[in-house]
C-alpha cells in the first residue's frame, strides 16, 4: 500500500511495516455468531493483502505481549487484573460477565490476544518513530479505540492507539501527535485518554445522528473540544445522516482536517482505521468507496515527514 524502495536499485527494501498474527483469530463469541468482531475480520483483510502481492513488499513486524507497565499508561491495574481473570472463567461465566458491558464479549484467549495486538501496535509505532520504517499498518484484533481507563466497550479491551501514542511520547519525547479516527463509530476511549492533553490532536469523523447512534454519548458532539490545557485539541466531526460518500469525507479532509493538521505540525500521525464507513457495510450505512481510503492515506503522508501508522479498528468481514 505505502511501500517504498531504497535508492539502491539492487537492494529494494520496503519501508512499510505490516503487523499480522494468525493467533489473533483465536477468540470469538461462543454464544452470538452475529457479532461483527470475529476472526474472519482480519483473515479477510490479510487474504486481500496477499492477493494484491503486498505482503512481500512490506516488513513483517511480529506481535509480542504488551507489558503491564505499558498498559498502565492508559488503563488501571484493576482493569488489567479483571481481564486476566476471564481466562479462568467457564463459558457461562464469560457470558454473564459480558452482559455487564456494552457490545463486549469475553473468551478464554481474549486477554492474551489483546496483549499481543497491543504489543504489535506499540512496536510498529516504535519502528516508525525511530526511522526503521517509514510507515505501516497493523491488521490486528481485538480493536481498541472504545476501551476506556476502567471500562471495556465496543469489542475493545485495551486502547491500542492511545497506549501506542503515549508510549512513543514517553519514550521519545514527542510533543505533537495527531490521532485521526475515521471509524464510523466515535472513539470515545481515545478522546477521554487525551481530553486535557495539548500534545495530542484527536480528530474523530463518526456517525452521530443527533446522539441516536452508538455509543450514544453527548461527548461525541462537535462542541466537546477538550478541557484545560487540552481545550481546542479535540475535534469531533459528527455526521447526522447516513449515506455520506467520497465527496463528503473528502470535503471534511480538505476543509477541516488538513488545515488544522498542518497548523498543528504533528511529529507522528496515527489512524484508528475502521473501514465500516465503506459502501456496503450494513453497520456503517455509509457510501465511501474502498479506493477512497487510499486517497485519505495519500493526503496524510506529507504530514510528520511521512511517519504514518494505521491501526485496524472494527470493520465488517464477509460471512
Amino acid at each position: 500500500m505505502m511501500a517504498e524502495n531504497n535508492k539502491d536499485a539492487n537492494r529494494p527494501i520496503s519501508k512499510t511495516g505490516l503487523v499480522y498474527e494468525e493467533k489473533l483469530t483465536r477468540h470469538y463469541c461462543a454464544w452470538n455468531t452475529s457479532y461483527t468482531e470475529k476472526p474472519e475480520r482480519i483473515q479477510e483483510c490479510y487474504s486481500r493483502i496477499q492477493q494484491l502481492g503486498l505482503v512481500e513488499r512490506c516488513v513483517d513486524v511480529p506481535v509480542r505481549p504488551a507489558r503491564d507497565e505499558e498498559i498502565l499508561l492508559c488503563h488501571s491495574k484493576k482493569h488489567i487484573d479483571l481481564l486476566k481473570e476471564t481466562h479462568f472463567m467457564t463459558t457461562e461465566q464469560l457470558g454473564n460477565f459480558s452482559r455487564s458491558y456494552d457490545y463486549v464479549y469475553f473468551h478464554k484467549t481474549v486477554e492474551e490476544n489483546a496483549r499481543l495486538a497491543l504489543g504489535g501496535a506499540i512496536d510498529l509505532v516504535e519502528q516508525v518513530v525511530t526511522g526503521k520504517l517509514q510507515n505501516g499498518m497493523a491488521v490486528i484484533r481485538p480493536p481498541g479505540h472504545h476501551a476506556m481507563s476502567e471500562e471495556y466497550s465496543g469489542y475493545c479491551y485495551y486502547n491500542n492507539v492511545a497506549v501506542a501514542a503515549k508510549t512513543a511520547m514517553e519514550k521519545h519525547g514527542l510533543q505533537r501527535v495527531l490521532i485521526l479516527d475515521w471509524d464510523v463509530h466515535h472513539g470515545q476511549g481515545t478522546q477521554f485518554a487525551f481530553y486535557d492533553d495539548p500534545s495530542v490532536l484527536f480528530v474523530s469523523i463518526h456517525r452521530y445522528e443527533h446522539g441516536m447512534e452508538w455509543p450514544y454519548l453527548r461527548e461525541s458532539d462537535y462542541d466537546y473540544i477538550g478541557e484545560g490545557r487540552g481545550r481546542g485539541f479535540n475535534f469531533n466531526i459528527p455526521l447526522n445522516e447516513t449515506g455520506c460518500d467520497n465527496s463528503d469525507y473528502l470535503s471534511i479532509f480538505f476543509n477541516l482536517l488538513l488545515p488544522v493538521a498542518y497548523e498543528f505540525q504533528p511529529e507522528l500521525v496515527l489512524v484508528s482505521a475502521g473501514f465500516d464507513s465503506a459502501i456496503g457495510c450494513p453497520e456503517g450505512e455509509m457510501s465511501v468507496a474502498p479506493a477512497c481510503f487510499a486517497h485519505f492515506v495519500q493526503l496524510l503522508k506529507p504530514l510528520a515527514a511521512g511517519k504514518l501508522v494505521l491501526l485496524l479498528e472494527v470493520s465488517t468481514a464477509r460471512a
